[in-house]
């Protein structure tokens, strides 16, 4: 009997050994099952079908997650524009009476300027009975313009003829403003030899308030008069422009406007559509607009072959000297930059004879590169 007991008990601590070893494997397998081995080759990441982690689904998984569109800097476009609104001296100004006179017309500039809905426009010949007007009148925009004789803002003492600029409140905020005179000392005021008038550009760097992205406006009026003389003096003016917009600028995007009364056949021209995009030739026959001579104009001999130039945004109407038309208001950028989809030189003369201005305004729809 002790025999029997004592194998009997030496086999209990054997099956109870067993039964240990086979607790502990079973164990060991559920564990291996639910964390299984780490691949190099995935990671860390578990299960054969997973979307690796990378740009275009922001480390989430699964195949039909949409891509995280980019945040935007810019709108989708902006209405950038220019508008020679021809100058007004007041009463005593004898070369705008009648339909010429600024306050005859200058509700007509200002329905431009709703029709568009412009953004940003140029303007030149600004005087500053016509500056307290569109700074009162115009409450949906800010008003920038220097004067050319002493190179002061607008309500800070300007001087002579202003070169300007509106642009929407509230669309945009201002950050700098500034002016440079198309001379070899562009800081002061300042002229280049034989140049009628001291000339200049004005700007401003701009905001977006919805989207934060930021570029810059420049406005200008170069020097008039088609003797060669005149001819040469905006060849020089067109350097100095070419070299202070980008300077300016810096990396950021830009629009360069203004009636830069230089032709298309002038070397300014050729310099200044060498360094900058022109919207109307970007824009091909796309373009739009383009003023249409009338019946007097084509009976002219002299003037009738400059009507069948297309584009021409002078309409030589004001004037008994400067009388043909011609395509002088541009509105240039930089392609690398931006791009532009439409482009209008709207000739409508909103019921008047005379037109609003002896300019058609200019009218773009850029888009900023992102």
């Amino acid at each position: 009997m002790s025999k029997i007991a004592i194998v009997f008990n030496n086999n209990r601590v054997t099956m109870k050994k067993i039964f240990s070893f086979i607790l502990l494997a079973f164990l060991l397998s559920l564990f291996a099952c639910e964390n299984p081995p780490i691949d190099p080759g995935n990671n860390g990441e578990t299960g054969g079908n997973e979307q690796p982690i990378g740009p275009g689904n922001n480390g989430e998984t699964g195949g039909d997650e949409k891509p995280v569109e980019p945040v935007r800097k810019y709108a989708s476009e902006y209405t950038i524009c220019n508008y020679n609104i021809r100058y007004y001296n007041g009463t005593s100004d004898n070369n705008n009476k009648g339909a010429k006179a600024w306050p005859n017309r200058k509700a007509k500039v200002y329905e431009m300027i709703a029709r568009y809905d412009m953004d940003v426009c140029g303007l030149e010949e600004v005087t500053t009975t016509m500056a307290n007007d569109i700074a009162k009148d115009l409450t949906a925009y800010a008003y920038i313009g220097y004067g050319r004789d002493n190179g002061k803002q607008q309500g800070s003492g300007a001087s002579g003829e202003q070169t300007a600029l509106i642009y929407k409140t509230a669309r945009f905020e201002a950050l700098e403003s500034g002016r440079f005179f198309l001379s070899k000392n562009p800081d002061v005021v300042s002229k280049l030899p034989n140049s009628n008038f001291n000339r200049m550009v004005a700007w401003v760097k701009l905001k977006d308030k919805e989207f934060g992205g930021e570029f810059y406006f420049f406005s200008t009026h170069f020097d008039n008069d088609y003797d060669a003389k005149h001819v040469t003096v905006r060849s020089g003016q067109a350097d100095v422009a070419i070299a202070k917009v980008p300077e300016i600028a810096g990396e950021l995007p830009y629009f360069f406007v203004g009636d830069f009364n230089c032709e298309t056949s002038e070397v300014a021209y050729e310099k200044l559509s060498t360094a900058f995009d022109d919207a109307y030739l970007k824009m091909g026959a796309d373009a739009l607009g383009g003023y249409v001579c009338n019946e007097k104009q084509l009976a002219n001999s002299k003037i009738a072959p400059k009507c069948a130039c297309e584009g021409n945004t002078y309409t030589g109407l004001y004037s008994s000297s400067d009388n043909w038309p011609k395509r002088i208001d541009l509105v240039l950028f930089d392609d690398t930059k931006a791009t532009v989809s439409y482009y209008n030189a709207d000739n409508d003369n909103m019921g008047l004879d005379m037109y609003p201005s002896d300019h058609l305004p200019v009218i773009t729809k850029m888009s900023i590169i992102e």
